[in-house]
């Protein structure tokens, strides 16, 4: 299923711009990624990194961003850095990402 956001569109843009090729895949989640999210439901991103050695620094990179977003559309943005490998652990969270989530 392929969703077109223009505001998503944007913030994956702004992603590339931020991280260019460390980025190993983004990945939309939660209720827009299922199709039962409302208008104002936020927008739950998995960001993984080939490479995160300072996950707090990403963290305040990713919340520079989200603020951004809020300021010019309103929408709210909870991206999260994650390393690459953390796609194929066994979590609720990742599987949760693995079973419903959108490859941006």
């Amino acid at each position: 299923m392929k969703v077109y956001d223009p505001v998503l569109a944007r913030f994956r843009a702004a992603l590339d711009e931020i991280y260019g090729d460390r980025i190993d895949r983004v990945v939309l989640f939660g209720s827009r990624a299922r199709g039962d999210g409302r208008e104002d439901s936020d927008y739950d991103i998995a960001v993984f990194l080939k490479s995160l050695s300072d996950r707090w620094a990403e963290l305040d990179k990713l919340a520079v961003l989200r603020v951004s977003f809020i300021d010019d559309t309103g929408a709210f943005f909870d991206a999260w850095p994650y390393s690459a490998t953390d796609y194929q652990k066994r979590s609720p969270l990742m599987h949760e990402i693995r079973e419903d989530g959108l490859d941006l």
